[in-house]
């Protein structure tokens, strides 16, 4: 398996595991911790399509 799909992989584990964390915390009411878990999951899945995007012009 390519890098580029290897990194593509890890954006999306990444990001599911944040959204089942903003989940359980919406779940128990915790509302700063889901918005925390919505915008860290949110940078990393942009900055990681971007990435395996641009991997030709970047590596």
């Amino acid at each position: 398996m390519d890098t580029r799909r290897v990194v593509f992989v890890l954006v999306c584990l990444v990001t599911a595991i944040m959204a089942i964390r903003g989940f359980v915390a919406l779940q128990n009411g915790e509302f700063n911790t889901v918005g925390r878990q919505l915008g860290v999951g949110a940078i990393v899945f942009i900055f990681g399509i971007a990435l395996v995007r641009r991997w030709d012009e970047i590596g």
